[in-house]
């Protein structure tokens, strides 16, 4: 299966990456019993002589994955981020750093990324690595990621509360594009062949119940019977202080135009509904952070 590429903005600056997948119950992206088709979601922005991914996909997208690159990124150094540390993020990692020249990752756990990154039995841990070498950074909020080798355009960092802790979003002002790592991943198709981008005036048909299900049922299992305040006004301070024409989920449909604000407002009624539903397994809404 070959994925597909979309150009966000149609003037190759930041391409999204998507490789579908059917969810069978064993995949961590969604609730166990959810079934249908979602993507595995990845960004690639271009500037110049130089490329950032961020995500590397799963082993089994690696071909057309690497096939994708060879296209878009081709003779261009390029830096790769892992923003989560999971298996959809890394499990390409080596080999993409041993077809293309990977100059910097940027990484959320502080281990080289030879050591971090190369745990995939096939690839030997000897001179062939195009990991051994690759310097890296830690990402922190407010790090702006650079594109091009000059630093003039950038990937700044974002960490709205309504996320797990070792995640983080992005924004491409360049493209006005909203990387949105593992919320608005809840719409499903019923083949592979999507459609993967939802516009203005395509049909949605999602409700706040689906919503509920995809996040209380899966790793946002916290989110019934916690405080909402701070989360809601954190993403509302987002979607009102960056122009946002374009949302990249880590997984599923792009979403355009009027439909982020549609999903955006269905979300929101969730989290109205969800501070008043009880906790599931435990109190997670008594649970305070300390300095």
């Amino acid at each position: 299966m070959n994925g597909q590429i979309i150009d966000i903005g149609g003037a190759g600056k930041h391409f999204a990456l998507m490789h579908p997948y059917a969810l069978s119950g064993r995949e961590t992206s969604h609730p166990l019993d959810m079934r249908g088709w979602t993507t595995s979601n990845m960004s690639l922005l271009v500037e110049d002589d130089h490329a950032l991914l961020v995500g590397t996909g799963y082993s089994v997208h690696q071909e057309a994955l690497l096939a994708q690159l060879e296209t878009l990124v081709g003779d261009r150094s390029l830096a790769i981020v892992i923003p989560r540390a999971e298996f959809s993020a890394m499990c390409n990692a080596r080999p993409i750093a041993d077809r293309f020249h990977v100059d910097m990752a940027y990484l959320r756990i502080p281990s080289p990324p030879r050591v971090f990154l190369n745990f995939r039995p096939q690839f030997p841990d000897d001179e062939t690595d195009g990991l051994r070498d690759v310097p890296f950074e830690l990402i922190e909020r407010g790090h702006r990621l650079a594109v091009d080798l000059a630093g003039t355009r950038v990937l700044e960092v974002l960490s709205p509360e309504l996320r797990l802790m070792p995640n983080s979003w992005g924004y491409d002002a360049e493209t006005r594009t909203l990387l949105s790592s593992d919320i608005f991943t809840w719409v499903l198709r019923d083949t592979a062949a999507g459609p993967w981008l939802i516009d203005s005036d395509d049909p949605d048909t999602t409700t706040p119940a689906q919503i509920e299900h995809a996040l209380a049922h899966n790793r946002y299992w916290w989110l019934p019977g916690a405080d909402m305040d701070d989360i809601r006004a954190s993403l509302a301070a987002l979607f009102d202080t960056y122009d946002i024409e374009t949302v990249v989920p880590d997984n599923g449909p792009l979403l355009r135009g009027a439909a982020i604000q549609r999903q955006y407002q269905l979300l929101d009624d969730y989290l109205v509904q969800a501070a008043t539903q009880p906790a599931i397994g435990v109190a997670a809404a008594d649970w305070r952070a300390t300095a």
